[in-house]
């Protein structure tokens, strides 16, 4: 039926999701960490004489454990993500070949890193994937939307936060930064529950059935 086997995605779209769920418990456990950071903080700069300094580096230091935390899984889910990526992608091409697909397989991998493109084109790139894998060749419309607006927007709260603590001296940038993290966390919460959606979305698609070539005799 086609001219090279579809490979299964199933497998790498489960340890994907695996990936990024455990992902998104770290970044729910570091909202607590900044809450109490946030308020210690505040209590210090409040009552400088009342609040134990020791206590405020012990909640800072690990703060910046889970923000080592945080960087390293987001960065392990990126990496299953990416291979789960090129699978549905070599299949999408194989399932659709007349689907065009608007970037080359270079980006799926550059198109998150490159300023300014990285904002547009990783979604192109899913929803082509996303078009060719639909055995009628719909668009993904507003779930795939959904999930890269609130992506975006919890990139840019994670930018901002690095903004803080980028050569913070003074406890305030610290504080700012525990109230960002807090304030943008329902979007990475929910950008990361999309993410999920969306790759066992395509998934999907590449195991349903669709109509078989007809065949022509002369």
């Amino acid at each position: 039926m086609y001219p090279q086997p579809v490979r299964p995605a199933r497998g790498l779209a489960v340890v994907a999701t695996i990936a990024i769920a455990f992902n998104l418990l770290v970044e729910a456990a570091a909202v607590f960490v900044s809450l109490d950071l946030y308020q210690k903080i505040g209590e210090f700069v409040a009552s400088p004489l009342g609040v134990d300094v020791a206590e405020v580096m012990d909640s800072a230091s690990l703060y910046d454990f889970t923000g080592l935390l945080q960087a390293g899984t987001l960065l392990l889910a990126g990496l299953f993500y990416w291979i789960w990526l090129f699978r549905v992608r070599a299949n999408a091409e194989i399932l659709a070949p007349h689907v065009r697909q608007r970037l080359g397989k270079p980006w799926l991998i550059f198109a998150w890193i490159v300023p300014i493109v990285s904002f547009w084109f990783p979604k192109q790139i899913v929803d082509d994937v996303w078009t060719a894998s639909d055995p009628q060749h719909r668009k993904p419309g507003g779930l795939a939307m959904t999930w890269w607006v609130t992506w975006v927007l919890a990139v840019f709260g994670s930018n901002l936060v690095a903004r803080f603590l980028i050569g913070a001296a003074e406890l305030p940038d610290l504080r700012n930064a525990a109230l960002v993290e807090m304030l943008f966390f329902p979007l990475t919460l929910l950008s990361g529950i999309l993410a999920i959606v969306v790759l066992n979305r395509i998934t999907s698609l590449q195991t349903l059935p669709r109509p078989v070539p007809q065949q022509y005799s002369y």
